[in-house]
């Protein structure tokens, strides 16, 4: 069944307001990530085209977090401009039901809801597995590129590079690695050659005829191992795993649901894969939640022209202390698997509650309970405002007194 005349034209204001509200919020968050990535360009040697797309390609995962609330700014905002532009009135006062207003907001959800599941399920493990990659590469890069001879430099952390020359072919002479990564220990390493060679999607700085010196940390000894070859794993350092995952975020979906006997990340942390998977399948709830429950409390206009703020100001904050409930679960259920029934109770419950609202024709907010809110409010404003008085007043006694 299709929208009425009425309902496209407030889908369409619904829409414009979402697409407005998420552009920025997305943009805030590139523009974030390009502050935080400039290096790549001024200190790693890497081109503008790698720029943007290490700058991009978390963007997908991160969109599918803020979509629910750039959903939230633009209900509140459509129904605002609606009601005070006395459109809401008209529309009740003409006889359309509560389903006129409710319907397009529904619709507008449920594509949100597609957009979120299609971002967490797909392209957000997608963007986040390319994107180690790309660091993995620019790893590899600066130190077969803009490792300059003859001069230590620090690359990533905790590591030190030096090369006494390149030969044609990109063969390295006089290779040193300073390696403090572990608090434990201290690893350096010599060799007379080295090159740069990838290997299923990894690189490696393979090291010929040289020797390890470990120095354990409070210990006097130093151990040192001679070798004819070694292949130093340069994606360990970006934080890459062989052959497997950096994040559970990385995680294509159907591996979650069916984890590889010899993952060698799954092993380590079984519960992160489990928790992620529900985190997948729950976010695509939030934006249909935030749906019910905004027209829960603001879906009758009778009690918008009493105490409309208060009305958007509950609103706005039931539903962030549920999303950030729902983000807290998140995490905390990564090492306590009990916690994944909650993570679903959160959106269950909330659609439930508000759906159970709109159904019985009820209204979140009684108009007695408005008016002890607007009274409570009254009240609390009066008093801040006779404190305030009273201590500009002292202040200017203060002064006369003083003068």
């Amino acid at each position: 069944m299709g929208l009425t005349l009425l309902e496209r034209y407030i889908f369409k204001k619904a829409l414009f307001t979402l697409l407005v509200a998420a552009g920025g919020l997305i943009g805030v968050i590139w523009i974030v990530r390009a502050v935080q990535q400039v290096d790549v360009i001024l200190n790693k040697g890497q081109g503008i085209l790698v720029y943007l797309q290490i700058i991009t390609l978390a963007v997908p995962t991160l969109t599918a977090a803020v979509v629910p609330m750039a959903l939230l700014i633009a209900l509140i905002k459509t129904i605002n401009t609606l009601t005070h532009d006395s459109e809401m009135a008209v529309i009740h006062a003409s006889g359309a039901s509560r389903l006129s207003l409710a319907k397009p907001f529904l619709v507008l959800g449920l594509a949100t809801s597609i957009l979120v599941y299609t971002l967490h399920i797909w392209v957000g493990p997608s963007s986040m597995l390319t994107l180690r990659q790309f660091v993995t590469q620019v790893r590899a890069d600066l130190v077969s590129v803009v490792v300059k001879e003859g001069q230590f430099q620090n690359v990533g952390h905790e590591l030190t590079f030096h090369i006494a020359g390149r030969q044609p072919g990109g063969e390295l002479q006089g290779v040193f690695i300073l390696d403090t990564r572990n608090p434990k220990e201290t690893l350096t390493y010599l060799a007379r050659r080295g090159a740069i060679s990838k290997v299923n999607g990894n690189s490696y700085l393979l090291l010929n005829d040289g020797e390890i010196q470990r120095q354990t940390t409070g210990a006097e000894n130093l151990s040192i191992i001679k070798f004819d070859a070694y292949a130093f794993n340069l994606s360990s350092f970006s934080g890459a795993k062989i052959n497997g995952f950096q994040s559970q975020m990385e995680v294509p979906t159907s591996h979650l649901l069916s984890p590889s006997s010899d993952d060698a990340f799954y092993k380590k942390f079984p519960g992160r894969y489990w928790a992620e998977l529900h985190v997948r399948l729950t976010g695509g709830l939030y934006p249909v939640m935030v749906v019910l429950i905004v027209l829960a409390f603001m879906g009758n206009p009778s009690s918008h022209r009493q105490s409309h703020m208060l009305v958007v100001i509950a609103t706005s904050c039931i539903i962030i202390v549920l999303r950030g409930a729902a983000i807290g679960l998140e995490g905390a259920a990564r090492s306590n698997a009990n916690l994944i029934f909650a993570m679903w109770g959160i959106p269950v419950v909330g659609i439930a509650a508000a759906s159970f609202v709109l159904a019985t024709d009820r209204t979140a907010l009684p108009p007695s309970l408005l008016k002890a809110m607007a009274g409570f409010v009254a009240k609390v404003a009066g008093g801040w405002s006779f404190l305030t008085h009273r201590l500009r007043r002292r202040q200017a006694v203060s002064k006369e007194r003083a003068a």
